[in-house]
């Protein structure tokens, strides 16, 4: 087993954001779909770039999206 494995974490914080640690890669990934409308691939679209350590948003405020910026603390 490689070390990134055992690093790799992703904490769920309580009324916060995902807290990931262990250098994740982060992209956009898309659903394709077919003429009838129906899911086909996934399309990988924009990477991020990733620290060791990042918050990603859960409350759908932020400005800084796909990151936290610490907006749903002050709501």
């Amino acid at each position: 087993m490689n070390d990134a494995k055992i690093t790799a974490r992703i904490l769920i914080s309580e009324d916060g954001p995902y807290v990931v640690t262990g250098h994740i890669p982060l992209a956009k990934q898309t659903i394709s779909t077919d003429t009838d409308g129906g899911s086909e691939k996934w399309t990988k679209g924009k990477t991020y770039p990733t620290p060791e350590k990042y918050a990603l948003c859960r409350c759908g405020q932020s400005k800084k999206k796909p990151f936290c910026d610490g907006t749903h603390a002050m709501s």
